[in-house]
């Protein structure tokens, strides 16, 4: 959609422009058009649309400032003279410069508008729906009048004769109750709601039309607002019209269910039967529901004001008398609505916005705002209180201002110090001070009687006014958000929430607060225990979160008629928290003074025996709850302590019947329980990185004393490897390199910590870099004598004989620094510069060029990239707190999936960093759990093929920037469609190509699988009911390979990285002796092996290896070398002819009396060779499919 709006933008661009008053006349006239067929359908249906003859004609003052002026515009007549180039020119800027006021920029209006043409609905193709209402009104009208019945007579009645089950709440009348019902005839019947003011919007799910059925008030007597006896009759009502509908004939499907989940106020659902009758609805795709109402004279309105009581004993049933009053308000609220749409001409297209926004966020949750309280919100910002305060919209707002205004009022307005009033009652008992004392949050509509979010509680605002702020900031980003405002479901816990708790509810109060009268006030268990959950952990947790996001569906969200309501035992509440980074893992939270007895009884009654007088260092004796724990991991579950501790000292739910989704990830980040304490200690658990960083801190420093040795200063010392970054999978641990015997063969592998020595410039440096390398040599024994000299320090100078490039870099100084080997790199510039002069000389050779490119990328990975990327993953470390984790978890992932070979460490962090730094629709994740969901949604999401994923981790990437890798990015994709080259696309500021690590890997199969593994894993995050359900993240299908080799554990020496290693391989028996007491840095056979393998076969074959403790090797052939091709010499591979068979398939040709012209690698052998050169210690065995 988003696309299609840019491509409609710059076609615009080519178009004859319109001028603006032109526009106006045009819009004037469409909405006169759809004015008249709005009243020719309201007219249709009886003429009873719920508005007066006053309100029909329009007999409203109008509340729109520009009223005159538009009439004027209306009047004035357009010039038909032919336009000149200078007015088409002139009218174009005119459109531009209109659309920049009144939208966000150009391509966001277009977004707007093609959205407004996806969501709109056809009411002209209603017409099976428009029969099916009037055959419904005409039923309703047809229903004789009832005999005088008692309440429980009646019910026993309609059950007996017509099998449908009255729908009566709880507390249902009993036999002894004299209070009687007989049925009359609808009063009036009126389309309203969403349908009636024609603002639904599509959606996935059928749409509602909301039938109101006005019940007369001779049925009711004057008390029967008090004790059910109302919602009793109402209940007998409901039964009537079900038996009407049902009786009448066959061609409706009719259902039981609530008016948002109150039992209190049930509804009918009436669904087209499909039977391709004339009144068969089913293609619109929609449900009738039909709500009993009654006029607001009824009853004396003071009786249901917010401090009444109906009830006894409660004091006051603030939620049962708005129950009741919602009844009376459909119509009168429906023509507030119809007033502000005649009058602003995008007032209905703002609504459609609010409805998107809104089933993006809350569908599926009832938080007590709807898109009609949004309607009715923005109405009254169009309006404006009596007093002229308060209006901040006007009617010739376009829908995007509309929506934009609404939105910043929600997202800055105190609700809870300030109720909002849409109208005001003249009764004393309907004040701003009654409605604040007993609501949450209060809007009150027009009446000035009814608070339109009676049912809203104050968690139930937050995450409201959560949303507009973060809508807010998509609206004020330069960026283009029209997608996360619009296009993506955001209420995904797992997604959205750092940690999310599950509680399967039980419909049985175990609470004794829930007391007789609050069962008075609300209509059941459920809602008290929302309520109440939500004002416990508010308190508790202070500061700590963000925000408490309590949330619950309805599983009984329609029943038959013949059935009885079924107790609410199948709803999960759902409980999501966004925690403060912080203040989550605080460890004492602090009371009041031990002179206030008062607070000091309430704060002890709160938190129980978990609180405790203490002293504190500047002096204070104040009641605190202390929470002792230790380490990253452990306090990031300090919340999960806390909710834990409260649920079940306030509520009585215990933590065995509850899922509390937070720590479980962190398991996969340390080594396993088998692997020895007396080489890997446990305590660094709580230490983490600190102990290797702690070193490198001491060890840089003492390299920058031995300078003065040196003929040149050392300017800086950079980290350049991912333990000094935070990023490794598994935390480094310090080596007693004195005795390397205790260590089995299987825990040898220890990592070398590359980090740049940079040296300052000099002239006297040579020009031949062959002498530089020495240079460089002589720097290194230099350092590592000194070293030696003034710090007892071992280190040793390497020369590494496998490069054989001569005009690489070549050598490093091995340090054996506390358990950690520090790799030192020299970093001269002028051998950088040396080099691009080879590269760019016309006079070098072809062979040197090659050369000079391949040591100039090898310099730039190695003494530049690496040091600068490893600067700013620390910064994102710092930044945000669960980046680290996330990282290791993510690293953990691919590795569990054999896909260590194909990706870098450095893809992975910046993959990381985008769910970071681009959280959208969300705010950035403060808990591994809810991050490392969000990478695999990420990888499961992202149109790899056709986007570049853009990470801004430098924080300096500009519009013009993001344009212009997207620029680069399809020129790329143009030049090369088989993605041979950056098949994931990862750009940043530094590197707008994107394919700094990612040019050779991952290829263009392995992006396809990893987004296969990353949708599965997805799923089953969404479907885990428990930890166990987990683990199935993090493994991987061997049966896709059709070749896997068996490791030889035993010379394994991560396999103590293994997530679940054997402990007999861990023993000090394996393989002492093999190795002996030298430490070898890096050692690690297997992916030697491997990249043997890539050198030999690299276009044949793909490997598949988890490098962190795996003992699998999986391969597979290339697909794209499969295919056989004509004969040639230095074909590439081990090759076999082949031709073609009778079934068109191609097969080896033996027994042929002609030579084959085509080869085919020859699978078999290459494996036997691969089995050949890992015979030696590598593989153990093999099983082939």
């Amino acid at each position: 959609m988003v696309l299609a709006a840019k491509r409609k933008y710059k076609k615009s661009l080519n178009s004859e422009p319109a001028s603006k008053q032109a526009k106006k006349d045009r819009q004037s006239k469409k909405h006169q058009s759809s004015s008249d067929e709005e009243d020719e359908n309201e007219s249709a249906f009886g003429g009873n649309t719920g508005f007066s003859e006053e309100e029909e004609n329009g007999d409203w003052e109008s509340n729109s400032d520009d009223s005159d002026n538009e009439d004027k515009l209306e009047s004035t007549k357009i010039k038909t003279t032919k336009a000149t180039e200078d007015d088409l020119i002139s009218g174009e800027l005119e459109g531009l410069k209109e659309t920049a006021e009144l939208y966000k920029s150009n391509i966001f209006k277009l977004e707007i508008d093609e959205l407004l043409t996806e969501i709109n609905v056809n009411y002209d193709k209603h017409k099976a729906l428009q029969k099916a209402l009037h055959h419904l009104k005409a039923i309703f009208d047809g229903i004789p009048d009832g005999k005088q019945l008692k309440l429980h007579e009646f019910a026993q009645d309609m059950l007996k004769k017509n099998k449908i089950v009255t729908p009566f709440p709880d507390p249902q009348p009993t036999k002894e109750a004299l209070h009687s019902f007989a049925f009359q005839k609808p009063t009036a019947i009126h389309i309203v709601g969403g349908y009636g003011l024609k603002s639904i919007a599509k959606s996935k799910s059928a749409f509602n039309v909301d039938v109101a059925v006005e019940m007369p008030n001779s049925i009711f007597q004057e008390k029967d607002y008090a004790n059910y006896r109302y919602h009793h009759k109402r209940a007998c009502y409901l039964a009537v019209l079900a038996k009407a509908i049902r009786s009448a004939n066959k061609k409706f499907n009719v259902e039981y269910s609530t008016m948002n989940g109150d039992a209190r106020r049930p509804i009918l659902l009436v669904k087209a039967s499909g039977d391709k009758s004339d009144v068969d609805f089913s293609k619109t795709k929609c449900v009738i529901r039909i709500l009993p109402s009654v006029n607001a004279d009824v009853f004396p309105i003071h009786r249901l004001a917010p401090g009444k009581s109906c009830i006894k004993p409660a004091e006051a049933t603030p939620h049962y008398n708005a129950s009741l009053l919602m009844d009376t308000s459909y119509t009168g609220n429906l023509a507030f609505l119809y007033q502000h749409s005649k009058t602003s001409p995008e007032f209905k297209n703002a609504i459609l916005l609010a409805r998107t926004w809104l089933h993006q966020r809350f569908h599926n949750t009832n938080i007590g705002f709807t898109p009609f309280v949004f309607a009715m919100l923005m109405a009254y910002l169009m309006q404006g209180n009596k007093d002229g305060t308060g209006k901040k919209l006007s009617a010739s707002h376009s829908s995007y201002q509309l929506l934009r205004g609404t939105l910043d009022f929600i997202a800055t307005h105190d609700f809870t110090t300030t109720p909002v009033f849409l109208g005001e009652s003249e009764k004393s008992e309907f004040s701003a001070v009654e409605f604040q004392a007993h609501y949450d949050v209060a809007i009150v509509d027009p009446s000035g009687t009814l608070n339109l979010t009676a049912t809203m509680t104050t968690s139930g605002l937050a995450q409201l006014q959560h949303e507009a702020k973060l809508a807010m900031t998509y609206f004020n980003d330069p960026t283009d958000r029209f997608e996360p405002l619009f296009l993506k479901h955001v209420n995904d816990a797992k997604f959205k929430f750092d940690n999310v708790v599950r509680i399967p509810f039980e419909a049985e109060a175990p609470v004794e607060a829930f007391d007789e009268a609050a069962k008075a006030d609300y209509y059941s268990y459920l809602p008290w225990f929302v309520t109440r959950m939500s004002d416990v952990l508010k308190r508790g947790l202070t500061n700590r979160v963000d925000l408490i996001a309590v949330q619950h569906t309805d599983a009984n969200a329609s029943w038959a008629l013949n059935e009885k309501i079924q107790q609410q035992d199948q709803v999960t509440v759902t409980v999501g928290l966004l925690l403060n980074s912080d203040n989550a893992p605080r460890l004492v939270d602090q009371g009041p003074d031990s002179s206030n007895d008062e607070a000091v009884a309430e704060f002890r009654q709160f938190w129980g025996n978990k609180s405790e007088l203490r002293r504190f260092k500047d002096g204070a004796i104040v009641e605190s709850v202390v929470w002792q724990t230790q380490g990253y991991e452990n306090r990031s579950l300090i919340v999960q302590k806390i909710v834990l501790y409260l649920l079940q000292l306030h509520l009585h739910v215990e933590a065995s019947q509850l899922i509390y989704w937070a720590g479980q990830l962190y398991g996969y980040l340390n080594l396993a329980k088998h692997v020895p304490e007396n080489l890997f200690s446990p305590e660094l658990k709580t230490s983490g990185f600190h102990p290797v960083m702690q070193a490198y801190q001491q060890f840089s420093k003492q390299l920058r004393q031995v300078d003065d040795a040196l003929p040149l200063l050392i300017n800086n010392v950079y980290p350049a490897h991912a333990n000094l970054r935070y990023a490794s999978v598994t935390l480094p641990h310090p080596v007693d390199f004195n005795n390397m015997v205790q260590y089995p063969t299987t825990t040898r592998y220890f990592d070398a910590i590359d980090v740049v020595v940079q040296i300052e410039r000099s002239t006297k440096f040579p020009d031949d870099l062959a002498v530089l390398q020495k240079v460089k040599h002589a720097f290194y024994l230099k350092m590592s004598e000194e070293l030696k000299t003034r710090f007892d320090v071992d280190s040793v100078v390497v020369d590494d004989v496998r490069e054989k490039n001569p005009l690489a870099i070549r050598g490093y100084l091995d340090v054996y620094y506390f358990g950690y080997l520090f790799r030192c790199h020299i970093c001269l510039e002028q051998e950088a510069t040396l080099l691009e002069k080879i590269v760019d000389a016309k006079t070098t050779t072809k062979l040197n060029k090659a050369l000079a490119t391949e040591a100039l990328d090898k310099y730039k990975y190695q003494l530049r990239y690496k040091q600068t990327h490893t600067f700013y993953v620390q910064a994102m470390c710092a930044k945000y707190t669960a980046y680290s984790s996330t990282v290791r978890l993510a690293k953990r992932w691919f590795g569990a999936h054999l896909l260590s070979p194909h990706v870098s460490d450095e893809m992975v962090e910046l993959l990381v960093a985008h769910v970071f730094l681009e959280s959208q629709p969300w705010v950035a994740p403060v808990s591994t759990f809810a991050a490392f969901a969000r990478v695999l949604g990420l990888l499961a999401s992202w149109d790899w093929q056709t986007t570049p994923l853009i990470v801004d981790i430098e924080g300096e990437l500009t519009t013009k920037d993001r344009e212009e890798i997207v620029s680069q990015f399809n020129q790329h994709r143009r030049t090369n469609p088989q993605m041979s080259v950056g098949a994931m696309t990862i750009a940043t500021a530094k590197d707008h190509s994107g394919h700094r690590w990612t040019t050779k890997k991952p290829a263009r199969a392995i992006a396809a699988r990893i987004q296969a593994l990353a949708r599965a894993s997805v799923q089953v995050m969404e479907e885990a009911t428990s930890t166990q359900d987990i683990k199935r993240v993090f493994v991987t299908p061997m049966q896709d390979y059709p070749v896997v080799l068996d490791l030889d554990i035993e010379h394994c020496t991560r396999y103590y990285q293994n997530m679940h290693p054997e402990a007999k391989y861990l023993k000090p028996s394996y393989g002492v002796a093999e190795l002996g007491d030298k430490p070898y840095a890096q050692l690690d056979p297997v992916q030697d092996f491997i990249a043997d393998i890539e050198q030999v076969y690299g276009s044949t074959v793909m490997v598949f290896h988890n490098k962190y403790g795996g003992d699998k090797l999986a391969l597979v052939w290339n697909p794209t070398v499969a295919t056989p091709m004509q004969w040639k010499v230095n074909a590439g591979y081990n090759s076999v002819p082949v031709d073609m068979n009778k079934n068109g398939f191609l097969k080896p040709a033996k027994g042929q009396s002609d030579i084959s012209k085509f080869i085919a690698p020859n699978f078999a052998a290459i494996l036997a060779e691969i089995e050949r050169l890992g015979r030696d210690g590598i593989l153990k065995q093999q099983q082939q499919e």
